[in-house]
């Protein structure tokens, strides 16, 4: 009796969750439990891994299709990432059409986000793009914005920049938008903020630094990823490089309609950076045994004027999110 009660709670842990994860097309409250995918599938090969023992010989059977079902969706990200891993190289004309550009969420509730400055002298990012500028955060925000000439800023987002800053200020509404019978999701924008930058060459970018909501409840975030895509839809897209935290992970369909919503190609496939050792340790250099990083809600989207040269997730800085790096090349288009 007892074995046939822990099977039936097995399969009902594990089959429950596999059909959360597979029905998420459905329902975005089912599509949250695709953000978490690596911590389900954990708990699901646990499960299955102790039931190995069960004298029910079809339990481990059903249970390990529970864990392909959980992992399957994550499978074409996988495939992505493999096949851009190693990308031609573009033609190098001139130096100047490279840029390195970087995104990093401080966590405003950081206890020592010390290693930030360090990582970004080593890195030397052309446009630094921040999030969660604010509170703990703020003293190293002050000295991220010594070293940078040019600043955009609003609420707690910021872009650095070592290249020209034409013009900048906070991601608003469209003006054309009325809101005389505006519903609240209608008013839902992310603090965001935009610079237009010269190039080197004589072209112009413009580069945006978001932080969107968490996604429970997932309604605020998608009124957020709406409004967001609405109020850039006026920027010619090919130049347009949009980073920060989306709060959103492959393979969620959230991350999806971001990608759809706003035109660009999302560059950062597969790279887990949430939570970093700075959510467990005040030591930016404690080291772990294995990585703690188990979801990508950081990303850069880019227009199709940029090719990505190479793209990477950076070290611990003492946050909570891991920094991503990308190398953009910029066409002759």
């Amino acid at each position: 009796m007892r074995h046939t009660i822990s099977a039936i709670l097995a399969l009902c842990a594990v089959l429950g969750l596999a059909a959360f994860i597979t029905l998420a097309p459905v329902w975005r409250g089912f599509d949250a439990w695709r953000q978490i995918w690596p911590l389900v599938m954990v708990f699901a090969a646990g499960v299955t891994l102790a039931s190995l023992r069960n004298r029910h010989r079809l339990v481990p059977a059903l249970l390990a299709l529970g864990c392909l079902a959980i992992a399957l969706p994550a499978a074409p990200e996988w495939v992505r990432r493999i096949s851009t891993s190693t990308p031609a190289a573009p033609v190098m004309l001139d130096e100047r059409y490279e840029l390195t550009v970087m995104t990093q969420n401080l966590w405003g509730l950081s206890r020592n986000p010390v290693g930030v400055p360090e990582m970004v002298a080593d890195m030397a990012p052309d446009i630094l793009a921040l999030q969660e500028a604010t509170r703990h955060a703020k003293p190293v925000v002050d000295t991220l914005e010594a070293s940078f000439p040019h600043i955009a800023r609003c609420r707690s987002t910021r872009v650095l920049s070592h290249l020209p800053i034409l013009d900048s200020g906070c991601v608003r509404h469209p003006p054309e938008i009325s809101f005389a019978n505006a519903v609240p999701c209608d008013w839902e924008l992310p603090p965001a903020v935009w610079a237009r930058v010269a190039l080197p060459d004589g072209r112009e970018a413009v580069i945006v630094s978001v932080h969107l909501t968490w996604p429970f409840p997932s309604a605020a975030q998608d009124c957020q990823r709406r409004n967001l895509a609405r109020a850039l839809g006026g920027d010619p897209q090919d130049g347009l490089i949009v980073m920060g935290d989306f709060n959103a992970a492959a393979p969620s369909r959230a991350l999806a309609r971001i990608e759809r919503d706003l035109d660009l190609e999302r560059r950062s496939i597969a790279l887990p950076t949430w939570p970093s050792e700075g959510l467990f340790s005040a030591d930016p250099s404690a080291g772990f045994l294995i990585p703690p990083m188990l979801v990508g809600i950081d990303h850069i989207f880019a227009g199709d004027a940029w090719e990505t040269v190479w793209i990477e997730a950076g070290p611990n800085t003492g946050s909570d999110h891991r920094p991503l790096v990308a190398r953009l090349q910029l066409t002759n288009d």
